[in-house]
């Protein structure tokens, strides 16, 4: 009976230290960011009891907060986006913020500055506030839309875009024909990282890579992802396992007006110059289209986003022997093969000698030259998105996505040709 009584005594004594804890704690989410700052009079002394609004731009969700007796105040778990800020209290005249944009996985820093209010009221618009961590607590990069939209990328895999930040390189044991591979982080082999998408897990548990990685083109068009983080070193427990980097991705969401976007890329041989290792230059062409469109549902409560990308890839397999289209196996030492090279093997001889296979060896080279040529190879892939989000509350946000991927090749395993298998 004892015993069980200092069980229960146990329990409750932990649950009402989570209880009084948690209140104290900052909420953490991987596919959010934060603002925070603090409110000052004209003497630069703590403002309490000050109102603070702030409203995304895009969708025109609305939250508020109170400055405590420091005058610091918060707001966490807010999506990535633009927002408006603006402090107030009585006998004091309101301050507003120019835009501010928070990006994932940062916090925006700001400072209000209100003065004493006149005969009438005034607003004043504040200087530029700090878009960044003042202290970070993790080594970062963030790639954001314009660099995603604007930077040349062959393939157009943003996750390449990586490379950008510091430390970063293509991990050579991940690289194939085609592919720039795995990312390695610090000289740690790139299985080693972790990818997140909206703040939730996209790692493929069996090769340890993002999904889709370097197996498929890519899993995601560059017209939906907004931005991306790349944290390399201390980050914070929320983004999960890593012995590397986390790369965290969040894609685009709708707004209250409708807007999209198109795009076509096209690559054809008529542009290239004939590769040197070939007497001829072979056809081939590689396009790329699709867009975006979104908008709302319900003006500022209920929004969609959704994109489509399409890669139509005809490159064709050419198997050119670099004797000019024969086959010939020299002697170990001796520069080409010649036909004079070899004899045949005496009857009585029972292991053939390096000079006595003649007859195999150029038999082998003759199957082997009926395989030269080009050889028809194309993929056809494509990559769907579509996302509704809903604002419940200021403190409640639902968000549903469904994103596909699927591609089909003949003699092209996912853009590397050198590959043995064929499907």
């Amino acid at each position: 009976m004892l015993r069980s009584l200092r069980s229960i005594a146990r329990v409750l004594f932990l649950v009402l230290t989570f209880l009084l804890i948690a209140p104290l704690v900052r909420p953490q989410d991987a596919s959010t960011g934060a603002i925070r700052g603090i409110v000052l009079d004209p003497d630069a002394r703590p403002v309490a009891s000050a109102t603070i609004a702030v409203a995304n731009s895009a969708t025109g969700a609305n939250y508020s907060a109170v400055s405590d007796a420091e005058g610091h105040f918060s707001f966490e778990l807010l999506p990535p986006g633009d927002y408006s800020a603006r402090a107030e209290i009585k006998a004091m005249s309101p301050e507003v913020t120019p835009q501010i944009h928070v990006d994932v996985g940062g916090i925006a820093e700001i400072q209000f500055h209100l003065a004493l209010a006149g005969a009438s009221e005034t607003v004043t618009v504040s200087g530029a506030p700090l878009l960044v961590e003042t202290v970070p607590s993790s080594v970062s990069t963030v790639i954001d839309e314009k660099a995603i939209n604007d930077l040349p990328l062959n393939g157009r895999r943003f996750t390449d875009l990586s490379l950008l930040a510091p430390g970063v390189t293509q991990d050579p044991r991940g690289l194939t024909s085609a592919s720039n591979g795995d990312l390695a982080f610090g000289g740690i082999r790139g299985y080693q990282s972790s990818f997140l998408v909206d703040g939730a897990d996209n790692n493929n548990a069996f090769f340890s890579q993002a999904r889709g990685r370097y197996r498929a083109p890519y899993q995601f068009s560059n017209e939906v992802v907004q931005e991306f983080r790349v944290s390399s070193n201390t980050y914070g427990a929320e983004l999960g396992r890593a012995g590397g980097a986390v790369v965290n991705v969040v894609t685009k969401s709708g707004s209250n007006h409708f807007h999209g976007t198109g795009f076509y890329f096209v690559r054809d041989s008529f542009f290239n110059a004939q590769q040197p290792t070939l007497g001829f230059k072979p056809s081939d062409r590689q396009q790329q289209f699709g867009g975006t469109f979104g908008g709302p549902i319900k003006t500022n409560r209920i929004f969609f986003f959704a994109g489509y990308d399409q890669h139509i890839f005809h490159v064709p397999t050419v198997v050119n022997f670099l004797s000019g289209g024969s086959v010939l196996v020299p002697q170990a030492g001796t520069g080409p093969a010649q036909a004079g090279d070899y004899e045949d093997c005496p009857s009585t001889q029972t292991f053939a000698s390096p000079n006595c296979d003649k007859t195999q060896v150029f038999a082998a080279a003759s199957q082997l030259n009926t395989l030269a040529g080009t050889f028809h190879s194309d993929l056809l892939g494509n990559a769907g998105f579509l996302k509704v989000d809903a604002t419940l509350s200021a403190r409640q946000h639902l968000s549903m996505r469904l994103n596909t991927s699927r591609y089909y090749v003949a003699n092209n395993v996912f853009f590397d040709p050198a590959s043995p298998i064929t499907n």
